[in-house]
């Protein structure tokens, strides 16, 4: 177990019974969903390219107009 998942349960260990079932089925929920999620190595390098760039130089006016339009 990491040390930031043993933080997390133990934070989630304070919390009451009730607020500990929530957040056992949001992550339950997550590990489900993440089963099918795979990516191709292509993608998996274009991702690692954004986030290495997280600001690609598009105009915030650029974006609105683009909902404006959608």
């Amino acid at each position: 177990m990491t040390k930031l998942f043993r933080q997390t349960v133990e934070q989630v260990e304070k919390l009451p019974d009730s607020e500990q079932d929530a957040a056992a089925g949001a992550l339950l929920d997550y590990l489900d969903h993440m089963r099918g999620v795979s990516l191709t190595d292509d993608q998996a390098a274009e991702v690692r390219r954004r986030l290495a760039d997280p600001r690609p130089g598009v105009a915030l006016e650029d974006v609105r107009g683009q909902f404006r339009r959608a």
